[in-house]
């Protein structure tokens, strides 16, 4: 016969972002943002209580045999459960980084292909009026170039399109500014007059700020040609955009417990502290270091039944300083 379910417990986790932390699930757009601390662990329960006091007293047994004073094994293990209470939540920021990838990978490539169309609308027009266009590219201070900068431009170029003919053209060239140029259009969204910024200025301003901040760059030692300025600014722009994307890294990605592993590793070697694992000479090998048992407690003691492997352990081994590393 099944255990009957705690229904306080039930209730008290409803709503909560992690089934073991006090924080509600409306942050979860915010996890990046926080920063969780042991308080936000929830020890209502006995069990739970006893189970973090018993994984406190194996850790600072840990640092004490170090020849580490008591105080300062105290606080060792208080910044370490820290560290293992806001690590409950890595899985949610690592997805929600892959989601916000994505849409940065999605909002670039939706800009370049708004600056395409732009182009080619431009291209068609008439010689006069794409002069007067470029006239406007020429005269802007490109060695100040920011994101004002683009503002202004592509809004005077927008302006520029009332007075060129042919009058379809200008029209075709302004809607490239203003409209988005992706996704089905319902002929009853097409009769309401658009009150809301250029689709190109929206799109760059939810660009990531380093591919910005790049662009920005590569437009300030850029000089307009003395012919088709315009379309030549907006080619360059496309170049740029495509270079600096934010890109997605190949292989498998690394598993959320190597952050939590980097972060204790990084509390143990200011501690002088070695990271790494252990041979035993009698058995003939490796065996559980201290390291590993001390982050092993730390995750059992906030309810973690994750583990740091071998190959983690060896790479956070390798990443240690030199230095460091001799004194270990």
């Amino acid at each position: 016969m099944s255990k009957p379910v705690n229904q306080n417990i039930t209730r008290s986790c409803a709503g909560r972002l992690h089934e073991n932390l006090k924080v509600a699930k409306q942050m979860e757009p915010y996890a990046n943002r926080l920063r969780l601390r042991l308080e936000h662990f929830d020890r209502s329960d006995p069990k739970i209580k006893q189970q973090l006091a018993n994984a406190r007293k194996k850790m600072e047994q840990i640092l004490v045999k170090k020849k580490m004073r008591s105080g300062k094994a105290r606080r060792a293990v208080a910044r370490t459960f820290d560290i293992a209470v806001d690590y409950q939540l890595d899985g949610l920021r690592r997805d929600q980084d892959f989601r916000d990838l994505s849409r940065s990978q999605r909002d670039v490539r939706r800009l370049i292909e708004q600056l395409d169309h732009l182009g080619g609308v431009i291209s068609q027009l008439q010689p006069l009026a794409r002069g007067k266009l470029n006239k406007i590219v020429v005269k802007q201070d490109w060695q100040s170039f920011d994101t004002e900068t683009f503002a202004d431009l592509i809004r005077a170029i927008a302006d520029k399109f009332t007075d060129l003919s042919p009058a379809c053209l200008a029209e075709e060239a302004r809607l490239a500014i203003y409209e988005p140029d992706w996704g089905p259009k319902h002929p009853m969204v097409e009769q309401i007059v658009r009150t809301a910024p250029p689709v190109i200025l929206e799109l760059w301003e939810t660009l990531p700020a380093a591919t910005r901040a790049q662009t920005e760059a590569g437009l300030r030692s850029w000089a307009p040609p003395s012919r088709g300025a315009a379309i030549a600014f907006l080619n360059n722009l496309s170049v740029l955009l495509a270079k600096s994307q934010p890109k997605r890294k190949t292989g498998r990605r690394p598993p959320i417990e190597r952050r939590f592993g980097e972060r204790v590793a990084k509390l143990w070697r200011r501690l002088g502290l070695h990271v790494g694992r252990a041979y035993n000479g009698k058995l003939g090998c490796h065996v559980e270091s201290d390291f590993q048992r001390f982050t092993r407690w730390a995750l059992t003691g906030v309810g973690d039944d994750s583990r740091l492997s071998s190959r983690q352990l060896m790479r956070l081994k390798s990443e240690q300083p030199e230095k460091l590393r001799l004194q270990g």
